[in-house]
Order: structure tokens, then C-alpha cells, then sequence
């Protein structure tokens, strides 16, 4: 696979983080996800998944933002202030690095809702950790899958 190209053969394709175990591909593990005429297949190194865009009944492709609470670095706000304003400063720095802040994580979720072939409603959870082309992989799926997106808007 060449650095903007996709895999042979495939229409498009983009690695993602599979959230959870499918079939006989490991959570965590980056996977390649390519898109065919007729189905997409799910890689890993050794193991790999098809579905057939029939088996497809929705898709999403979206952004969770998550606050989080990190500890202030009492050493670090120290060393600034040292630096800055000398002995005061690095004990003023100190004191001002006690608590908590609050940081905001953002994360893409790729999400394939499918129908499995023993008739069980299923779905696949990956994370677009590389923010290359995870929504135009989405958005060729929909196409190939004749899934309409949802109106941005809606007419009173």
C-alpha cells in the first residue's frame, strides 16, 4: 500500500482501532478496513473479516468529546516560576500547581451496524485514531450501501 493510495484492488481503505473482538480479530489492534465493489473486508495482519454491503444496515462516523481531570504539575508550575521570578516565584509556582484542571479529549468513532448471517442485529466499533480518511471511508460506504445520511436539518 502506497502512502495515499489504497489497498490493491480496493475502492478506498483506512486503518482503525477495533474497539472490541469480532470474529477472530483482537480489540485493540489497528485494522485495515477496504472497500470493494460488492463487500468490505476488515484486515489485521494474519486474520481478516468480509461483509457483504447487504448485510450493512447503518453506519456512523462521529466525534465524542470526553472532559477529564488531570493533576496540575506542582514540580513543573515550580520550575517555571523559579526560573522566572527566582525562590519566590518556584514557591509561588508550586503552591499555584496543587488541584485539578479539566482537559477535553476528542475521539472518532467509525461504527458498521450489520445484520449478521444468523439473522442477530450486530455491530462493529472502531476509532479513527489517525484522522486521515475515516469519514470519507464512511461516507463511500453509505454510498455503496444506499444508506441516506441524515438532514442536517429539519423544516418546521
Amino acid at each position: 500500500m502506497g502512502l495515499f493510495k489504497s489497498t490493491k484492488g480496493s475502492i478506498i481503505s483506512d486503518y482503525f482501532q477495533l474497539k472490541e473482538s469480532v470474529a477472530n480479530l483482537s480489540a485493540g489492534n489497528m485494522v485495515n478496513v477496504e472497500l470493494y465493489d460488492d463487500h468490505l473486508d476488515i484486515k489485521e495482519v494474519k486474520n481478516s473479516v468480509s461483509l457483504r454491503y447487504d448485510q450493512i444496515t447503518d453506519i456512523y462516523y462521529g466525534l465524542q468529546t470526553e472532559v477529564v481531570e488531570q493533576s496540575k504539575s506542582v514540580i513543573g508550575r515550580a520550575v517555571a516560576g523559579g526560573l522566572i521570578f527566582g525562590k519566590v516565584g518556584a514557591v509561588v509556582g508550586a503552591v499555584s500547581g496543587t488541584g485539578t484542571k479539566e482537559k477535553k479529549e476528542r475521539h472518532f468513532y467509525f461504527i458498521i451496524s450489520y445484520t449478521s448471517s444468523t439473522g442477530e442485529d450486530k455491530f462493529i466499533q472502531f476509532e479513527d485514531t489517525r484522522l486521515y480518511k475515516g469519514a470519507k471511508v464512511a461516507n463511500k460506504l453509505k454510498q455503496l450501501c444506499n444508506i441516506t445520511p441524515a438532514p442536517d436539518h429539519v423544516d418546521l
